[in-house]
């Protein structure tokens, strides 16, 4: 057995739950500190006559594509917000030269 445990990561949405390896370390922005460690979804398995529940972390994971493509996105995020910022100056210095 190996040591890890449970991830709630989820910001108002829905996902599956996955274990990380190792012991869970304090971090003051995230509250546990996951990056580069090994991550696996969790299936769960119930019993249709009592109920019990039975968890599995096969497979783990493969983070990096999906780090990848958040990057990606708060990247054209921020390129987006800079290029409103640039019009909204561009036509704020213009109504400025028109008004003089």
């Amino acid at each position: 057995m190996t040591e890890g445990f449970v991830l709630d990561a989820t910001h108002g949405g829905v996902a599956v739950s996955s274990w990380v390896e190792g012991a869970p370390e304090k971090n003051v922005w995230t509250g546990v500190k996951v990056s580069g460690k090994p991550r696996a979804e969790i299936a769960t398995w119930r019993c249709k006559r009592c109920g019990f529940l039975e968890q599995y972390a096969a497979h783990q994971t493969d983070r990096s594509q999906e780090t990848k493509k958040q990057m990606q996105a708060v990247l054209l995020a921020l390129l987006i917000v800079l290029i409103v910022l640039l019009v909204v100056g561009a036509v704020a210095l213009l109504a400025l030269a028109v008004s003089r």
